[in-house]
């Protein structure tokens, strides 16, 4: 048996684009889904006109909605060594990991 992890993890953007072929009146978000069990996660979902919801891969999290929050991507990243924020396109990105320069990524990995 399949669990709603296994089946929706890591899904969320195609599930979206899958869904908006069935329902192109709906708007696909980038952003982050605070899970009251695990933290800030990077997601996306859909909503509609009316600024409802439609979470088409909701279930891979443990409370399936439950008490959670979604924030919409506003274009800025932190960078995880200086905590310095700028646009996404002016960072330098190495893995899951934002950057604000080179010097912050060599610092991070030791150099």
């Amino acid at each position: 048996m399949t669990t709603d992890y296994e089946t929706y993890r890591g899904r969320c953007k195609e599930l979206c684009e899958m869904t908006l072929l069935e329902k192109p009146e709906l708007i696909m978000v980038r952003g982050f889904y605070y899970c009251p069990m695990w933290g800030k996660q990077e997601h996306w979902w859909l909503k509609d006109s009316g600024g409802n919801i439609v979470d088409p891969s909701v279930r891979q999290f443990p409370t399936k909605g439950v008490a959670a929050e979604y924030e919409e991507f506003d274009g800025t990243c932190e960078c995880v060594e200086c905590g310095v924020e700028k646009p996404e396109d002016e960072m330098k990105f190495e893995s899951n990991y934002a950057f604000c320069s080179t010097k912050c990524l060599m610092r991070f990995v030791g150099l």
